[in-house]
């Protein structure tokens, strides 16, 4: 398959792990398959407190296997310097083409997959996922004209 921009395969020909402590991982890419339905090249290793690091480890490499077929990988994770980030970055040697993100949202997430099929390269594509991901977060305030007014009593009940 031909390189979109000639440095990095295209992203459609991506496969993408998610993982994370505790559940995580898992209830992305459940939350994901609720929102967009089941995705080709798209699988999750979580790591619960009972695994060890070595299961993490054999879960991870499995995970990639899994994903044989795709010219790359994009790994998401929860958080950088984790044993999930850590034991993937010490993987990533093992094959060619492959990306770890880290700080994964369920925004991030979703802008990669929905855009993959677009044909830009994997850099391209993790770039423009970040952004959403930062967008993606945030606080909701009340617009002033939508608040009550109050009458100086804080009680809900």
């Amino acid at each position: 398959m031909g390189n979109h921009n000639g440095d990095q395969p295209r992203a459609a020909s991506c496969g993408i792990l998610v993982t994370g402590h505790g559940r995580f991982a898992g209830g992305l890419v459940g939350a994901i398959e609720v929102i967009m339905g089941p995705q080709d090249g798209l699988r999750a290793v979580d790591f619960p407190e009972t695994d060890t690091a070595a299961q993490l480890r054999d879960n991870l490499t499995r995970g990639l296997a899994a994903l044989e077929d795709h010219d790359s990988v994009v790994v998401f994770c929860d958080l950088r310097g984790g044993s999930p980030f850590n034991v993937m970055n010490e993987l990533r040697g093992t094959r060619n083409g492959v990306e770890i993100l880290y700080g994964v949202n369920l925004p991030l997430l979703l802008a990669f997959i929905s855009e993959r099929d677009r044909g830009e390269s994997v850099g391209a594509l993790i770039r423009s996922a970040v952004e959403d991901g930062h967008s993606g977060l945030g606080r909701f305030e009340v617009p002033a004209q939508a608040a009550t007014p109050s009458d100086g009593d804080d009680d809900w009940a």
